[in-house]
């Protein structure tokens, strides 16, 4: 029985790719290219467009689009950088753009902060957007379909839900709140 598990074992290991079982302390990433493969734990610089699945640690984008799955960490987006998360970000982000598809928390620092889902922190930029808001928006265009607990200081305040002087107002200057 105990050969036939470690048979087992070794047979499942020989078989899974290594990429898929290491993290890498260090990657390179550039357009189809990530040297090396695998999830990174520690420090990534993405040239012109790179994809990763999983960051955590400090991610550096030069030039294009840090394009990631799942980010913790600190994410900076050098000479128009964009750094894109698809599923979860969590940590500090400065970019010409930070783009979350899916969740967010911390704070995003660029002239575009764009996240679809719930965003619980700060966006500080031109134009802020999060599908739900739990905390600050602070630029020129604040925009939100609901702010659960949060404010928007900019010259243009919208929430679709509504605005602190009415559900009916979506639009609303300088400050919105909703606590």
């Amino acid at each position: 029985m105990k050969m036939k598990l470690a048979s087992l074992i070794v047979s499942a290991a020989l078989l899974t790719p290594a990429a898929a079982m290491a993290n890498t302390p260090v990657q390179l990433s550039v357009p189809g290219v990530n040297l090396p493969a695998g999830n990174v734990t520690g420090v990534r610089l993405n040239a012109l467009y790179g994809h990763t699945a999983s960051v955590t640690g400090v991610n550096f984008s030069l030039l294009g689009l840090s394009d990631i799955d799942t980010f913790k960490g600190l994410n900076f987006g050098l000479a128009f950088g964009v750094n894109r998360t698809r599923s979860m970000m969590t940590g500090l982000e400065f970019g010409l753009a930070n783009w979350n598809d899916g969740n967010a928390k911390g704070a995003d620092f660029g002239a575009v902060n764009y996240t679809a889902g719930n965003f619980t922190g700060a966006q500080f930029g031109t134009f802020n957007y999060a599908g739900t808001l739990n905390g600050l928006q602070f630029g020129l265009v604040n925009a939100t379909d609901h702010i659960n607990k949060g404010i928007q200081i900019g010259l243009i305040n919208y929430d679709k839900s509504g605005t602190f002087v009415s559900k009916s107002l979506p639009v609303f200057p300088i400050v919105n709140a909703r606590f």
